[in-house]
């Protein structure tokens, strides 16, 4: 029974004290949240979305939602570039070595024959 007294005594001491220093529930509030004294409670600042002349919304900082929609396609417009650049190089690397193989001079002459399978 004493130490249901003495914890209660304990709460009513640290109640005070909170009190007396001026700390309230708004220390508790997350970045997106803001202390309502009306309700004694944090409230989502997207309410103020909604209710723009709700009080203390001015504490609230709304940051712009970035779309990055942009990125997407510049990583996909990039890649494509890149692809065709690949293939260009490629299909320009085969005919040169074509263009080259077709004109290289023979280095050794090629002996016409005319054997026992081309006799008329």
């Amino acid at each position: 029974m004493a130490s249901y007294i003495l914890c209660a005594l304990c709460g009513l001491i640290i109640a005070t004290i909170v009190k007396l220093n001026g700390v309230n529930g708004q220390s508790l509030c997350t970045s997106k949240e803001f202390w309502s004294s009306d309700i004694d409670q944090c409230v989502s600042c997207s309410t103020c979305k909604q209710y723009p002349k709700t009080p203390s919304c001015n504490t609230c900082t709304f940051t712009e939602e970035r779309s990055d929609v942009w990125r997407l396609a510049a990583i996909s417009s990039f890649s494509v570039l890149a692809v065709v650049l690949l293939i260009a190089v490629l299909i320009i690397g085969v005919m040169v070595h074509r263009h080259t193989a077709n004109n290289r001079p023979l280095r050794e002459p090629i002996e016409e024959t005319t054997g026992p399978l081309y006799q008329a």
